[in-house]
């Protein structure tokens, strides 16, 4: 598969955790549940307000608006910005693994993840293959 493959199918896939990562938000803010047990007991997170379900709302929202862009829709469709969208989903994915009703999301997400790395090297490849073509007479 090419690297606009990958980058559709990583869109989708991202697209797919960031609604199931919101929907687990809003169900863990009301009836929060850690995945591990561990994490219940640590202070702030789930026994005042459960922050750690608020935060995975605003963030699910943040995959939706880096997906689908209203503004500067050249440079989130190009592979340039491939790797900011990687160094911002790997921490989220982590952090959505640890909430019990967005895991799946998290998997989802690392999976999404994984596929536009997959686009970056498919893209790099092609550009070797171009610069090796050029150089041969």
């Amino acid at each position: 598969m090419g690297g606009i493959v990958w980058n559709e199918w990583a869109r989708v896939m991202c697209l797919t955790a960031s609604f199931v990562i919101f929907t687990g938000g809003c169900l863990g803010s009301f009836q929060p549940m850690p995945a591990f047990d561990a994490l219940r007991k640590l202070e702030g997170l789930y026994t005042p307000v459960p922050v750690l379900p608020a935060i995975l709302i605003a963030l699910g929202l943040v995959v939706v608006v880096v997906e689908c862009p209203l503004v500067g829709k050249e440079y989130f469709n190009s592979s340039s910005s491939y790797m900011p969208r990687i160094a911002l989903y790997i921490p989220l994915s982590v952090m959505s693994m640890l909430v019990g009703q967005t895991v799946h999301g998290g998997v989802y997400l690392a999976i999404g993840t994984i596929a536009y790395l997959l686009a970056i090297r498919d893209d790099f490849i092609k550009q070797q293959k171009a610069s090796f073509g050029q150089r041969m007479p």
